[in-house]
């Protein structure tokens, strides 16, 4: 957060961000957003590349190329459109909170924080809302913050079970299996399936069979069904993280990311200051391969090898929100984890 200081103080009074000065660009930028709607992507580039040359020093401009940058999954332009925007407008708040979902996508868990760090020391009144922060320190294995912070998250998000879970695996990595059974929390309202089930799985008076019982309950269609299957393999997943067993664990997260890939509406598409189901998987399968990894080398080392200790053992994962600047046009899917559908700007 260093250097930040001097544009925090003015931060409240920052001015609306300013409208294009050239109407070319503008028209260059809208021409873009219908390409892409076309599915015409490489034109899409194109026009964005013209764009910007109108007029190289208005950040907004770098602002919405990153966002269409970022709608198409090339998060390493979109980090540096967003880092160009925030050198010409240091207190532009909300690219912090793009930029850190950028960075996220790309694997980038600690500098993905520091933007979301940054965010919130300008939007303090976000701090309860945002839950990206919390399962970014819960990947980090910083846990004592992450529950601190999923506790207070909870406070203004009460329908959502995947608090609930993110919770669970921070009080079963500090303080045991037991009391995180203990404590889990709850939410009345939580209608989608088969989170119920795998509620009373954490708690320890359930059964995984009740869990794929109820993802087939009802005969779901298509879309309903992989929701549902991405749900129980996905929470599954960092139910076996919780309990210490990385290895099933990363069988399950793939099982989860294998179907957000196969099916629209679970990777990308969120230029808002977002991230879906599918971009926290992959980036949580990451981090338990980085785990295995260490295990295995400390497991393996030789003698007066340095070890890395048995807090390898230990790692987080993934779900949701949003913040500010969406394209007008831009394609609304329904995201699966809809955590992020809770909480507003």
């Amino acid at each position: 957060m260093a250097g930040l200081s001097a544009v925090f103080a003015e931060a409240q009074q920052e001015p609306p961000p300013v409208p294009f000065p050239k109407v070319e660009q503008e028209e260059l930028f809208l021409q873009a957003i219908e390409a892409l709607d076309a599915g015409k992507t490489d034109a899409m580039v194109q026009l964005l590349e013209r764009a910007l040359p109108l007029d190289p020093t208005n950040p907004f401009a770098y602002v919405k190329r990153g966002q269409l940058f970022d709608l198409i999954g090339n998060n390493s332009r979109a980090v540096e459109d967003f880092s160009k925007a925030l050198a010409y407008r240091p207190a532009f708040a909300d690219v912090y909170q793009m930029r850190g979902c950028n960075q996220f996508k790309l694997g980038n868990v600690n500098a993905a924080v520091q933007d979301w760090q940054a965010f919130l020391q300008l939007k303090p009144d976000k701090e309860a809302e945002h839950w990206q922060i919390c399962v970014g320190f819960a990947l980090l294995s910083h846990y004592e913050e992450a529950r601190k912070r999923f506790d207070w998250h909870a406070t203004t998000n009460t329908q959502d079970l995947e608090v609930a879970f993110w919770h669970f695996l921070c009080v079963a990595r500090t303080e045991g299996l037991e009391a995180a059974r203990d404590s889990i929390k709850s939410a009345p309202e939580e209608k989608r399936v088969p989170m119920a089930e795998l509620h009373a799985l954490y708690a320890g008076k359930g059964t995984e069979s009740d869990v794929w019982l109820a993802v087939e309950r009802g005969t779901p269609d298509k879309a309903e069904r992989a929701k549902r299957e991405f749900f129980a393999h996905y929470y599954l997943g960092l139910l076996r993280q919780s309990e210490g067993k990385l290895d099933e664990a990363k069988q399950s997260v793939q099982q989860a990311l294998a179907i957000a890939k196969a099916n629209d509406g679970f990777i990308g598409d969120s230029p808002g200051g977002q991230l879906r189901g599918g971009d926290i998987a992959r980036v949580h399968l990451q981090q338990i391969d980085q785990r295995l990894t260490e295990q295995s080398a400390w497991e393996n080392r030789g003698p007066g090898g340095a070890g890395t200790g048995l807090a390898y053992l230990a790692a987080g994962a993934g779900i949701i929100l949003l913040i500010g600047y969406t394209l007008r046009q831009q394609r609304r899917r329904e995201a699966p984890l809809e955590l992020a559908e809770k909480s507003s700007t």
